[in-house]
């Protein structure tokens, strides 16, 4: 990127769940209720053409902690869960001398799923769901769950879903908690201290539960046409996508105000001066593209994309065009944060990323539909062309190649068939003979099940 940054800069790394590009003012004109966001680019990088390298929470965010593909660092739906191995850039962070918080009701994005070790402090909203005990029984649960074969996998989903309809769930997505928190957390902020803040908002992603002004605002007439998990997709025979878009971008408008709020903390504490605020998209959203709603099975543009701010005291706004895989924020967010003085070349000609067959998400997939989803994506994208992989249960492949600049189906380059073919495959960890016999923590399950992932 050819910036020079001076000192050491606190950071805050925002990561809105399931923002498109096209639902923001700084990448589309069109829109004009993300004023807050549209602010922060006025003073940032814009990264035009971030991409992520999984189109779900989990293996995207291993790839950012990581700088690895998911296909190297193995969480993905074949292994919900990460080994705590791999160094992370919050780690290297912390090796530096800050102090590093998570704050997110994301349950992918917890001690149970093994994704926080670096942090030293976390809230997930667990309560007292949130102990030694319950992040050793969950672990252990979902290797038990992740072994298990294709059809049982479905059953069990199916089985849950009705347990689930019997009792309550708690579907929100706790942003009014979780930015309160975030407000706290940098009120308490010694003067000299050096940290790192992950903050997670759930609100793009579904269930779409915005307050009612924005609701009436964006002209959502009939919320019951309105699909608000994974499965309504398959189960749901009135969507109506004209309200599901309205619903969506009601949604973004809410979560436009909540960054916001945190911008806001960030100044009347005195920090923002001395604080990088990097904003992205961990994936996109499907909101009925040829059919599709939901991020878990496709690879769709929408999907793939996604937005990436980055408000830096040191570096002069500006809109970056080059491609950009969002694994490679392993290695420049120490850079930014002035605990690696030599900037990484980040940047490279190629984009690669997929997901494996999604075990999660098969509960409520109709047997004559179940070829079409159950499937293991991988895509490759260089030089304006996106080539994309669906490899069925039993092995046979298809390759389709668009054109990014028109959108139009091209002949797949032999280059970039050789390239996407190339991708390896994921090694599955079912060693689980270091784990207590247990269930699945009820509240984690709650989480799951509310954000259409059983």
């Amino acid at each position: 990127m050819s910036d020079a940054t001076s000192g050491r800069y606190n950071v805050v790394f925002l990561v809105l769940d399931s923002l498109r590009t096209d639902r923001v003012g700084a990448y589309n004109n069109a829109v004009d209720f993300t004023d807050h966001l549209d602010t922060m680019a006025d003073s940032s990088v814009v990264f035009e053409n971030a991409v992520t390298q999984a189109p779900w929470t989990l293996p995207s965010h291993a790839s950012m902690f990581t700088g690895n593909y998911p296909w190297d660092h193995g969480t993905t739906q074949a292994r919900s869960y990460a080994t705590g191995d791999e160094e992370t850039f919050i780690g290297t962070l912390r090796e530096a001398g800050y102090t590093t918080g998570a704050i997110t009701p994301n349950v992918w994005i917890t001690p149970h799923k093994g994704m926080t070790a670096d942090f030293d402090f976390v809230e997930n909203f667990l309560g007292s769901a949130d102990n030694s005990l319950s992040r050793r029984i969950s672990k252990l649960s979902t290797k038990l769950y992740d072994g298990l074969g294709t059809l049982p996998k479905r059953i069990l989903g199916r089985q849950l879903d009705r347990a689930f309809r019997l009792f309550g769930v708690d579907d929100s997505c706790k942003s009014e908690e979780t930015v309160a928190a975030v407000e706290d957390y940098l009120g308490d902020r010694e003067a000299d201290e050096e940290f790192f803040l992950y903050v997670n908002l759930m609100e793009p992603h579904e269930p779409y539960h915005p307050p009612q002004r924005y609701v009436d605002n964006h002209g959502v007439t009939d919320e019951s046409t309105v699909p608000h998990r994974q499965k309504d997709m398959f189960t749901k025979d009135d969507i109506d996508y004209d309200q599901l878009r309205r619903m969506y971008d009601a949604s973004v408008d809410y979560t436009d105000d909540l960054v916001g709020r945190i911008t806001t903390a960030l100044d009347e504490n005195g920090l923002d001066d001395d604080t990088v605020v990097v904003v992205l998209s961990d994936h996109g959203q499907a909101l009925g593209e040829n059919g599709v709603f939901g991020h878990q099975f496709t690879v769709a543009e929408p999907v793939i994309n996604t937005v990436l701010l980055v408000d830096h005291p040191d570096i002069q706004r500006r809109r970056e065009d080059r491609p950009f895989e969002l694994r490679r924020l392993h290695d420049l967010v120490p850079y930014w944060a002035g605990v690696e003085s030599t900037e990484p070349d980040a940047f490279g000609g190629t984009i690669r990323g997929g997901y494996e067959f999604p075990e999660n998400f098969t509960g409520y997939i109709p047997s004559d539909q179940w070829d079409d989803y159950y499937r293991q994506a991988r895509y490759v994208k260089r030089d304006g062309i996106k080539v994309v992989k669906s490899t069925a249960d039993g092995g046979d492949s298809r390759y389709e190649a668009i054109d990014l600049d028109t959108g139009e189906s091209v002949p797949v380059p032999e280059e970039l068939r050789c390239e996407v073919d190339a991708i390896g495959e994921v090694a599955v960890d079912t060693d689980s003979s270091d784990e207590p016999e247990g269930a699945v923590d009820e509240e984690i399950e709650d989480r799951l099940e509310a954000l259409g992932y059983r």
